[in-house]
């Protein structure tokens, strides 16, 4: 996924952890943020939620990237959820929908 992003010029950072990726996302302000739901320790979907809480945050687009099962409720309809294995151009079609918006 980075491999695909970075080739189409765009600038990735990767964090693995929630507290990692919460502490990225405040100190870089991404224009984008994709994760998946299954982080080390707290969820990703508790993640989501405190970056939709932050005023400073809750802006930035976010796409779900993840092979956990279902599409978690709390995220609603207005979030992407891809697959892990989704095709590069999806992944890319996401991310051009993510700063449409």
């Amino acid at each position: 996924m980075s491999q695909v992003l970075r080739q189409s010029n765009y600038q990735v950072s990767v964090a693995c952890s929630c507290d990692e990726s919460l502490n990225m996302v405040n100190d870089r302000k991404p224009d984008c943020i994709i994760f998946d739901v299954d982080l080390e320790g707290t969820s990703g979907t508790i993640m989501y939620s405190r970056l939709r809480r932050n005023s400073q945050t809750r802006g930035i687009p976010a796409i779900v990237c993840t092979n956990v099962g279902p599409r978690p409720v709390c995220f609603g309809t207005g979030i992407p959820v891809l697959s892990k294995n989704c095709s590069g151009d999806a992944l890319l079609g996401a991310v051009s929908a993510a700063f449409a918006c």
